[in-house]
């Protein structure tokens, strides 16, 4: 097999589906963090054998607002302020980007809060996982969501 042959093989992975895998990365860790910040009625969701759930955002726990004040002050917003916003932004960014609905803003959004964390929280993170966050934050926002999204739907529509 020749590497012109190899290149080939590979151009028939279509980038739908790698950016679907990489809004699906993305989306899990953001979403997964933001359900340990925030209360509210635990929503079942089964599918077959597959059991998830998920918290609905009433309120942020009391827990969340103590870490602002301590582990997270450094942030360049007050610690109540940065609590919500990252609370609320954990929950709404990774469904945008799960559905692929303003991809792109949702992208931007989870960048800038890798950035943040990376320089106020966790300096020695960068190697370990944060380049790998933004590395894939920035393959979203500029080559976007990708066909199977809504975002593609939406410009498809719009172009009729």
């Amino acid at each position: 097999m020749t590497v012109d042959s190899f290149v080939s093989a590979c151009s028939f992975i279509p980038y739908a589906l790698v950016a679907l895998a990489l809004r699906l990365v993305m989306a899990r860790v953001f979403f997964l963090d933001g359900q340990t910040r925030i209360e509210g009625p635990r929503v079942p969701l089964n599918v077959q054998d597959f059991d998830f759930s998920v918290i609905l955002p009433l309120q942020v726990k009391v827990e969340t607002f103590g870490v602002f004040l301590t582990k997270y002050a450094a942030l360049p917003v007050p610690p109540v302020l940065g609590a919500y916003l990252v609370s609320y932004a954990e929950f709404i960014l990774p469904i945008c980007l799960l559905l692929g609905f303003a991809t792109r803003f949702a992208a931007l959004g989870m960048l800038i809060m890798t950035a943040l964390l990376q320089i106020y929280v966790m300096p020695d993170a960068l190697w370990s996982t944060h380049v790998y966050w933004a590395a894939i934050l920035l393959v979203l926002l500029s080559r976007g969501p990708g066909q199977i999204s809504v975002d593609h739907i939406i410009r498809f529509t719009a172009r009729r």
